[in-house]
Formats: structure tokens, C-alpha cells, sequence
């Protein structure tokens, strides 16, 4: 019987979780939990993509009462920390069981809230080399958060496990999990070596692919690929240089924020991908999110610009040639469908790498 399961808060990525909730493993959508202000509302009211008539439900322990599991991300609308920990705490006493994100363990810094672990493959970290992953790799990267990344690897596991392919894949995010596969394993955020993270991940992966036997590799990188600026530093882009040396991708995919692009721009970035990570990067998803910077202050973004697909698609739509270079919307079904159609052109026509 599948375990009854509700989502609190409901952040963009949640609502990736929701529209692909077909794909979740031994687990039933029961409610969305969020807050009163935008109760009973679709969740395009919050992630701006097509509708789905899925309802949003004003957090209560009635309903939660209901339920057997409560996943609870962390969203940056919500910096009250006390809150998280009552919702938390709550549950527990029900005798719900608590999943929680990698970004709200990081924020509530407790010991007693440990993420589990997630790295089921014994790993050989004395081999002083890197294997070949000998299976096609996708790889999906992001300009920063708020991109809609998790809607982009859901996208492509319900395209490809519906074509028949069976499909590998590690996520960028703790609900992936839910899904019937891992997230990132914790030793990439630890504090360690470049270099041995890389040689642990690539034999990792080894394992995974070993075990599994699958048609498809499909990798979910957290963190933003390079820095804004001196204020706005991503993480330097450490993590996706970590994984993209370890497991060399057949193509790329970078998220990105809504903004007016042209071919320069994707030229750059392709340059970027091939010399940095491994990779020239041309397919782009253009998130229904932009942002203003403050060039003014210690705080280097002023706010988020929510937008909705039908927008995006239109400002990508026009007079620019983009060349070889695809650009979707990943919310946007009909979109996000025809991206994973190119893909999977892209590498069928390479014959090696197909099974």
C-alpha cells in the first residue's frame, strides 16, 4: 500500500514534485501544504507553468493527521525557522515519518536533524583513477537557484521510462527520493578535497550503472556552474566541476534565468561547458523566473520576477536566430515534451551511445 504523502512548504521545486507525481515510488499525493495567502489556489499560481488543477492547502493538523509522510523543504519566502521546526516537530508527535531538504538541514544547523544516508554503493576511494561511465549521460545544470531544475529531471525520467528506457539518475533534490532514485551524495558538500570528491563520485557512479545495467544516465547537479559576482558567489560553481570531471557528459542541459539572450551569450556558454565542464552546452531551459540585481548593497539580489510559461515561451519565440542552440520552458508540458524529443534525436543519431 502506498504511504500517503505531504508536501510543506510548497517551493517551486515542490511543485515540480506534484506535476510529476506519476513518477513517485511507493508514495500517494495526498496535500500541498502552504500558507493561508495562497490557499486553495493552483500550484501554477506559484511556479507560473500549465495548470493542473492541484489544489494548495492552508497547512492544518487536521489533514496532516491523514498522512503518513511530511517532506519539508525550505522556502526563502519563509525565514522563520521557528515555524519549520513546530510543522516538524508536530508531525513527529503524530508519528508521521520527516524528510527533510539538504537546503532546510542546512539552514536549522541542528545536529539532531541529520539528513539519511543516500550512498547505498560501497565505493573504492583508493583506485587513483577515473572509470568510464559506459552508458549516454545527460546532464542538468542551473545559472542558480529558482531555475525550476527539478522539473527538467522529472521531465526527462517521465519521458524516457515512458519511450521504455530504463533510467539511472541522481538528483539535485532530497524529494528525488521519492521518486525511486538518490540526490547528490552528502560527501559532495563536505569539506574535503576537489580532487578526491571527484575520484568518489566517478566510482560511485561506476557502481550505479554497474548495478542498475541502464540505457540512460541522467545526473541533476546542485549549485550554479560559476559565480555571479564578488557578492553573489554560488558556491564558485565547485560542485558542477566536481561532477562534470568525474562523470563526462554526452550532453548538457543549464537552466537558466528569464532574460533577453542571443547567440553571443550561448557561444560563451558553450565555451564555458567545454573547457570548464567537460562538455559544450546547447540546449537551454529558460525558467519562469528572473531577477534584479543590487549593485547598491551587501544583499546582491534586490528581488525575484515571477513569471509564467506562456510569457517565457513568447519572449524566446521571436525574430533571434538561436542556431544550433535549443531553448524550452520546462514548465510548460507541450515544451518540455519537445525538448526531450530533441534529446533523445540528439542521441539516437550518435548510434554508440543507444543501447
Amino acid at each position: 500500500m502506498h504511504k500517503k504523502l505531504a508536501l510543506f512548504p510548497m517551493t517551486r521545486d515542490m511543485c515540480a514534485l506534484a506535476r510529476y507525481r506519476s513518477l513517485l515510488q511507493g508514495f500517494e499525493l495526498a496535500y500541498l501544504f502552504t500558507t493561508h495567502f495562497v490557499s486553495d489556489k493552483d500550484i501554477s499560481q506559484i511556479d507560473g507553468g500549465t495548470v493542473t488543477e492541484l489544489k494548495l492547502t492552508e497547512y492544518n493538523t487536521n489533514d496532516l493527521s491523514v498522512c503518513d509522510v511530511l517532506f519539508v523543504d525550505y522556502d526563502e519566502n519563509m525565514k522563520n525557522l521557528s515555524l519549520y521546526i513546530e510543522v516538524i516537530q508536530k508531525a513527529k508527535n503524530m508519528g508521521k515519518e520527516v524528510m527533510l531538504s539538504r537546503k532546510l538541514i542546512n539552514k536549522l544547523r541542528k545536529e539532531s536533524l541529520t539528513w539519511p544516508m543516500d550512498t547505498p554503493h560501497k565505493i573504492d576511494s583508493n583506485v587513483d583513477n577515473l572509470y568510464e561511465i559506459r552508458v549516454p549521460v545527460i546532464t542538468v545544470l542551473s545559472q542558480g537557484d529558482r531555475t525550476d531544475q527539478l522539473a527538467i529531471e522529472l521531465a526527462l525520467r517521465g519521458y524516457f521510462i515512458d519511450k521504455g528506457y530504463s533510467v539511472s539518475q541522481v538528483g539535485t533534490h532530497e524529494a528525488s527520493r521519492l521518486m525511486g532514485f538518490p540526490s547528490m551524495p552528502n560527501f559532495l558538500f563536505e569539506s574535503r578535497d576537489a580532487y578526491d570528491k571527484t575520484l568518489k563520485f566517478n566510482h560511485y557512479i561506476k557502481e550505479l550503472t554497474e548495478k542498475e545495467q541502464p540505457d540512460l544516465l541522467i545526473l541533476g547537479v546542485p549549485g550554479a556552474i560559476m559565480k555571479y559576482n564578488n557578492k553573489l558567489l554560488n558556491g564558485l560553481g565547485y560542485i558542477p566541476f566536481v561532477v562534470c570531471n568525474a562523470v563526462r557528459s554526452d550532453l548538457q542541459i543549464l537552466s537558466m534565468y528569464h532574460n533577453i539572450y542571443n547567440t553571443s551569450y550561448f557561444n560563451e556558454v558553450e565555451q564555458y561547458g567545454f573547457y570548464r565542464l567537460c562538455a559544450p552546452i546547447r540546449l537551454f531551459n529558460i525558467s519562469n523566473v528572473g531577477f534584479i540585481p543590487n549593485l547598491s548593497s551587501e544583499i546582491p539580489i534586490e528581488k525575484y520576477l515571477d513569471l509564467n510559461s506562456e510569457f517565457v515561451i513568447n519572449s524566446v519565440q521571436n525574430d533571434i536566430d538561436y542556431g544550433e542552440y535549443y531553448l524550452f520552458n520546462a514548465l510548460d508540458y507541450e515544451s518540455a515534451k519537445q525538448a526531450c524529443s530533441a534529446i533523445e534525436d540528439i542521441l539516437s543519431n550518435n548510434v554508440q551511445n543507444m543501447k
